[in-house]
């Protein structure tokens, strides 16, 4: 059976030995003083005589609490103060500024109880002093701290403002709480909508599980994150967008937030989509010349016919003709890549070039005739000669292949206004569509459908290398065009004088 030891009782008289009242009040952590119904102050501990600087005598029946207090706490004091306490017998918490014998001041919290007789009448007035100065700084020191997070904030948001890329951040669980103006532009939503935005409605069906996979596995590992994605714009299209995001860790290592971008990157996706193609077609029309070249040689080696043998001859001609031409714009595509197209600039006589041209051509397609519309007088002009026949061969070769239909084109050469030679190319075939003119010198672009819905060779360089060689000369090539009636291409170049 377990024992228990018997502790005897303390005697009530050592307890009550050990508090000493008048010790504590006079050296509590807190002021204590008490006042008249007027003001007068008829008692005070050591502690607010100590923070007040003053001596006992300075204050006791000669201060009042008005003389303590500010001018602002005085009106307060004797407009709503007195009145509470008369009316509640207590005021808690009411802050004033307490006024030192040196006229400095210091932020107090005052909590106040009355003392009444039997009849109810106010003899006097308790009240503690609780010296906030350390909290005043501490809640400076926070307001301080939220402007400059909020200036911080603005900051961020201007700065993200004139960004064209979208920018976002997310909460650490991944919800997301800001977007700068570029994204409620693109997405046509209100900024009231941030609260609801649920970006999986603006990502491409196809593209959910590969965006939200990404997404949930660096939430759980905390690392960065990137995906590429479509996201629908306001027109309703879907682009390609490179969307990225990286965590940010508080001083504690705490993850606080995510801070993500996404950049439009649908050209760059198109133009790698462009190059693809590219390469397909180009492997596609050089393996085509070779292949012919390679049966003409095999037909010529089993005939034994002069006449058959010239033909073939003719034929693997005018096949290395286009094969030359076909690597030649490659080449021609890769000095403009690399800002290398030269030009032998010489004073020239174009309408020779013109004649010439159109000779060639005549020879090379005799399904059209070669309309040439030249000027008996002698017409010069500074330019590269082998650069504008390069031009004008790829302007006649895109009028007659575009006009399957059609048994002529023009090559003009006339005077305009302003002292310029203006050289045109008109063909009377199947057209190009009003909303493609605007791309058709655009490098990689073909003009793919035709009246048949047929698909013309070539590998979408040309135009985009004549418009090339054509800039390098100071002026440029314009079209103009009907669907079902043909095309007009034309440019300028200044004329110089004869002598």
């Amino acid at each position: 059976m377990a024992s228990y030891k018997i502790v005897p009782l303390v005697k009530q008289e050592f307890l009550e030995s050990l508090v000493d009242v008048e010790d504590l009040y006079q050296n509590a952590p807190c002021g204590y003083f008490s006042f008249l119904p007027d003001g007068t102050v008829i008692k005070l501990n050591r502690t607010l005589l100590r923070w007040l600087g003053y001596a006992e005598e300075e204050i006791l029946n000669r201060k009042k609490f008005s003389d303590l207090i500010s001018k602002g706490g005085i009106i307060y004091y004797e407009m709503f103060y007195l009145a509470l306490l008369k009316m509640q017998g207590y005021v808690n918490e009411v802050n004033y500024e307490i006024r030192k014998k040196d006229g400095t001041t210091f932020p107090a919290l005052i909590n106040s109880s009355t003392l009444k007789d039997p009849s109810g009448e106010l003899l006097a007035i308790n009240a503690t002093v609780v010296d906030i100065t350390d909290r005043k700084k501490y809640e400076t020191e926070l307001l301080t701290s939220a402007r400059l997070a909020e200036a911080e904030k603005k900051r961020f948001e201007f700065v993200t403002d004139l960004i064209p890329q979208i920018i976002w951040t997310a909460t650490a669980d991944g919800r997301i709480d800001y977007l700068n103006l570029r994204a409620y532009k693109y997405f046509n939503i209100e900024k009231s909508a941030i609260s609801d935005f649920d970006v999986l409605q603006y990502i491409h069906p196809d593209d959910h599980r590969k965006a939200m996979s990404a997404w949930a596995k660096s939430l759980k590992s905390t690392a960065d994150f990137q995906v590429q994605v479509r996201l629908k714009n306001a027109a309703g299209e879907y682009e390609w967008h490179l969307v990225r995001a990286l965590p940010y860790y508080d001083d504690q290592g705490n993850l606080a937030k995510w801070y993500g971008s996404c950049t439009n990157i649908h050209q760059n996706i198109l133009e790698l989509q462009r190059k693809d193609e590219f390469i397909q077609i180009a492997s596609h029309e050089l393996k085509t010349p070779i292949t012919s070249l390679k049966a003409y040689n095999q037909l010529q080696m089993r005939t034994e016919s002069i006449e058959t043998m010239k033909g073939f001859a003719q034929k693997s001609a005018t096949t290395l003709n286009n094969l030359q031409f076909l690597i030649s714009s490659l080449l021609d595509f890769s000095k403009i890549s690399l800002g290398k197209l030269s030009l032998d600039v010489e004073k020239t006589l174009l309408s020779g070039i013109a004649n010439h041209v159109a000779e060639l051509l005549a020879v090379s397609y005799p399904s059209h005739k070669i309309i040439s519309e030249i000027p008996e007088e002698d017409t010069f002009v500074m330019c590269d000669p082998h650069r504008i026949t390069q031009v004008l061969i790829n302007l006649l070769n895109n009028a007659i292949k575009y006009s399957p239909k059609a048994d002529k084109v023009c090559l003009r050469l006339k005077k305009i206004a302003g002292n310029c030679l203006r050289i045109e190319v008109e063909d009377f075939g199947i057209g190009i569509p009003k909303e493609k003119l605007e791309r058709i010198f655009d490098k990689y672009y073909r003009v793919i459908e035709t009246k048949d819905n047929n698909r013309a060779s070539g590998l979408g360089l040309g135009l985009y290398i004549i418009q090339n060689i054509v800039t390098k000369h100071g002026s440029r090539i314009y079209a103009e065009s009907e669907l079902g009636k043909g095309s007009l291409f034309y440019f300028d170049l200044p004329i110089e004088p004869s002598n």
